[in-house]
């Protein structure tokens, strides 16, 4: 009963700190506004982590290894890769659609030079995930029936183009739901990984 009340303030704190980044960014927000958008204690924050930059840090980490199972979930069982990449390329669009405060945060501290433990991990659980992919790939890519190429390209082929879709939204910039693109960006994927002789087969 302890554990899981300490889990449920830990999460308020997180879910506290993520609206508070997103507003006034992790440089301007103090832990007072945490605090107070949380109603958690001082003590009780400082129980948890250790400083601002620390809650940070577990939010990003946290959410990004939360993103990577549930795309690499996705993506498993499936039997042809037509089918794997939309799923991918399906998840990828979803989770953006569902959480996208955390994704904006994501997006945001990815590129943010304001916290360099954040930039240097996002590198690398970029390059973790970005093997993770490969390993689902490669079957696929040794049975032929998707084309060889740089291990480093199926990242970009597959993911890059529904997050610049993503970031678009996250950003204001188009009002339609992203999951509505699914369809037209994983046949764009389909058509620019799929080996030569290999059909438009998708189901599993």
């Amino acid at each position: 009963m302890r554990r899981a009340a300490t889990e449920q303030r830990r999460r308020e704190i997180l879910d506290a700190a993520l609206k508070c980044f997103l507003t006034h960014g992790v440089r301007d927000t103090t832990l007072e506004e945490i605090r107070e958008l949380s109603s958690a204690s001082t003590g009780s924050i400082y129980h948890q982590f250790g400083s601002k930059d620390e809650i940070a840090f577990a939010l990003f980490v946290e959410g990004m290894r939360d993103y990577h199972d549930r795309v690499l979930a996705a993506a498993a069982g499936k039997r042809t890769a037509r089918t794997l990449i939309r799923a991918i390329i399906a998840a990828h669009l979803r989770i953006t659609a569902e959480e996208p405060e955390l994704s904006l945060y994501l997006t945001q501290m990815g590129t943010a030079d304001e916290v360099g433990e954040i930039a240097a991990e996002y590198r690398e659980a970029g390059d973790s995930f970005a093997r993770d992919l490969y390993a689902a790939l490669k079957p696929f890519i040794d049975a032929g029936e998707i084309v060889a190429l740089p291990q480093e390209l199926y990242f970009s082929l597959i993911i890059g183009p529904a997050a610049h879709r993503c970031r678009s939204w996250l950003r204001g910039r188009s009002a339609a739901d992203p999951r509505t693109a699914a369809e037209p960006l994983a046949e764009a994927a389909w058509r620019s990984l799929r080996g030569l002789g290999t059909t438009d087969r998708g189901s599993d």
